[in-house]
């Protein structure tokens, strides 16, 4: 595009002139942002549903603790306790909600973290 666009006035309505070319640059472009617009909601959906999930399996565990598992502990660090495990997803979630601005969409039995 030009440095400094052509301003002209019609029917006393100010307005920018632009060429054909720079038209239909201008024209992609707004094409290009809606596709990735739309491609952000999906994403941001999926991120909202995933924090659902979590939600969910939080109160699973949560209604249901497992047993502490004998098993070897995972190479990057020492083993969790359950309370540990529902404290992480509790907070991961209240994370990507921060984010995103999305708040719970109901499913669970806890009040919005």
């Amino acid at each position: 595009m030009r440095n400094h666009p052509q301003q002209i006035v019609v029917d006393g309505q100010p307005m920018i002139a632009v060429s054909v070319k720079e038209f239909e640059s201008l024209l992609a472009t707004r094409r290009q942002l809606g596709s990735q617009t739309a491609r952000m909601r999906l994403l941001r959906d999926a991120v909202v549903d995933m924090t659902d999930y979590l939600d969910t399996l939080a109160e699973a565990l949560d209604a249901d603790p497992l047993p502490e598992s004998q098993e070897a502990p995972p190479p990057s660090g020492p083993p969790r306790t359950d309370l540990a495990l529902l404290t992480e997803i509790r907070r991961r979630a209240h994370q990507v909600r921060a984010i995103t601005g999305a708040g719970r969409t109901g499913r669970g039995r806890h009040s919005p973290v």
